[in-house]
This record gives C-alpha cells, sequence and structure tokens, in this order.
C-alpha cells in the first residue's frame, strides 16, 4: 500500500512538472519574434549605416534571436519621411529620420536640431535625460510615433562647393541643397544662400547638372556620396550637428514585451553612443582620402555664420526654449 502511495505521490509530481513545463512552452510559443527593418538613405559607407549594421548585430545577439533584423540603406524602403508615415501605419520599421524632419510632427522638438545650438555633440546623449525630452517623448506617441533614441551622430554640416566660402556675404545667390523643412530652409537662407530642397539621392546630379551649386553635408556624407569628384571646396563652417532620430511607431512598438521594449531603446541608445567615436575617427580618415582627391578643407571664422542665425531662433519661436533647455543641461 506503501508502494502505491509512493507511486501516486511520483505521478502526481510529475504530472506537475510536466504541466508546468507545458504551460512555460505555451508562454514560450506567445512570445513569438519578429522581423524589423532599419531604414536609411545613406550608403553602405556612411557611418550612419555603419551604426545600423552594429544595431543589427546586437539586437539580434541580445535578444537570442527574438529581432531579426534587416539593415536597409540607399533608400531601398522610400525618401525618409515616407518610411516615417509607414512607421506609422504599423510597419515594423526602425527610421533614421532628424529632429528638422519630424518637428513637423512636434515642432518644440526641432530645437535640438537648430544650427550651433550644441557645443559637442556628446550633449546629444545627456538631451535625452531632460524634462523637455520627455515631453517631447509623449507627444510624439500622441501622434502614433515612438521616439527610439536621439543620440544618432552623423557629423557636422559644412558648405560644399566649387569656391570658398568664408562669409554669409560669399553665399549670396549660391543655391545650396539642403533639407526640405522650414527649420533648413530658414537657416539655410539666413547664412547667406539660397536654400533649395531635392532628395538625397539626387544631390550628385543636381551639383552635376547646375540645379544647384553645392549642398551643405556632413564629412561622412560627402565622403559615401562621392561628392569630392564634383566639389573643390569645403569649408568648414559646421552650422548644423546632424542628428539621427531613430523612430519607429507606437503600433509596432507597443506590440512587443515590455522586456523587448526596453531592450530596443537600451541597445539603440548603446549603439549610436558608440558610433560617434566611430564618426569621428572616421571623418578623419575621410578628410585626408578626399584631399588626395584635390579638394580643399578650408577652417573659417564661424562668427559671422553664428550670428547670422540668431533671428531664425525667434523666427522659429524657440528662442525661450533654448534658454529652458540650456538650463536643464547646465550650458
Amino acid at each position: 500500500m506503501k508502494n502505491v502511495s509512493k507511486v501516486c505521490v511520483i505521478a502526481i509530481v510529475l504530472l506537475i512538472v510536466s504541466t508546468a513545463v507545458f504551460a512555460g512552452g505555451s508562454q514560450e510559443k506567445e512570445v513569438e519574434g519578429v522581423t524589423m527593418f532599419i531604414a536609411g538613405t545613406s550608403g553602405a559607407e556612411d557611418t550612419q549605416s555603419m551604426g545600423h549594421f552594429a544595431l543589427e548585430k546586437r539586437l539580434e545577439a541580445a535578444s537570442d534571436g527574438f529581432f531579426d533584423v534587416e539593415v536597409k540603406i540607399n533608400g531601398v524602403m522610400g525618401e525618409t519621411d515616407d518610411v516615417t508615415e509607414q512607421a506609422i501605419e504599423g510597419v515594423p520599421v526602425l527610421n533614421a529620420s532628424d529632429p528638422g524632419r519630424i518637428a513637423s510632427f512636434v515642432p518644440d522638438y526641432g530645437l535640438i536640431q537648430m544650427p550651433y545650438i550644441f557645443p559637442s555633440y556628446t550633449y546629444l546623449n545627456e538631451v535625452m535625460d531632460t524634462d523637455l525630452y520627455k515631453t517631447w517623448e509623449k507627444e510624439f506617441e500622441a501622434k502614433g510615433i515612438k521616439l527610439v533614441t536621439s543620440n544618432g551622430y552623423s557629423g557636422v554640416r559644412s558648405w560644399v562647393t566649387n569656391m570658398p566660402v568664408r562669409t554669409p556675404a560669399d553665399l549670396k545667390g549660391v543655391k545650396i541643397r539642403t533639407i526640405g523643412s522650414d527649420l533648413f530652409v530658414n537657416s539655410i537662407n539666413a547664412m547667406g544662400a539660397v536654400a533649395t530642397a531635392l532628395p538625397w539621392g539626387e544631390t550628385y546630379q543636381g551639383i552635376e547638372q547646375g540645379v544647384v551649386d553645392g549642398c551643405e553635408a556632413q564629412i561622412p556624407g560627402i565622403y559615401s556620396m562621392r561628392f569630392y569628384e564634383i566639389a573643390d571646396y569645403v569649408s568648414l563652417s559646421e552650422h548644423f550637428t546632424l542628428i539621427a532620430s531613430m523612430v519607429t511607431g507606437t503600433k509596432f512598438f507597443d506590440s512587443l514585451p515590455a522586456e523587448y521594449q526596453t531592450m530596443l531603446m537600451t541597445e539603440a541608445y548603446e549603439s549610436y553612443k558608440e558610433n560617434q567615436d566611430v564618426v569621428v575617427a572616421k571623418s578623419a580618415d575621410y578628410i585626408k582620402e578626399m584631399e588626395s582627391y584635390g579638394v580643399t578643407f578650408l577652417e573659417i571664422d564661424k562668427t559671422p555664420f553664428v550670428e547670422a542665425v540668431q533671428p531664425v531662433y525667434a523666427q522659429m519661436g524657440f528662442s525661450d526654449l533654448r534658454d529652458q533647455l540650456y538650463a536643464e543641461l547646465g550650458l
């Protein structure tokens, strides 16, 4: 009888264990992996694209395969704004946009893309801890957009032309390709040029055919787009810090289990923070290589350009907001 009892107890224990294992297996099946895209418009040699590929590896490793990531560069998924719209509709894509573009959804967010806003790109890592940024996050979520991270750094933008540019007066009547948002257009016009919006992928042809006289771009972008083949000068005004705002849609983000939401944001932040050092190192290498092609890099006095854009802060309604941000950052 005792033996029968022991058999019954063992059977019950095995039943409980097998039930727990089955339940655990059921829970694991409920958390199915996802295929996610990381989209950008730059070429493979651009440092921003390098950041995308680094994030792909980090996410797949950290999630043990939950995230199956595919990087789509060279505008394969469409122009930047189009991909943001896809994200809002629920496409599982992490899109490389910038504050100047997505400020169309939350205007105040455009502040961090304004010319000469930060003394160093490292402040991109700090701005995300401010109360202002946390307010912007909530406002974006109300529009169906999730700010995953805003510390992507692609370099500082300068004038790419066939003549030296040392002062705003040198840009009078010069058609400069820029990003087609009020923030960029107003700033470029204030610095003396005629701002002309063109898709990034059409800029080389636009300069070559005389649609524009030049562009303003960051060193990695100049190199990856081979602008050194059609431009003689890069005048280092360094007016914009080009920021990669990595965004997805709330539909996709909210569908992820909480631990993977946190993982996505953490790995993205760390990946693009590491990529900042890559940008700095690669930019120095690219300058040397482009000089060998005959491009002249001019160190210029930035003061006239800094002064020229100050009215744009008031024009865009950013004067008080800048003071608030600087107070939070201790600037």
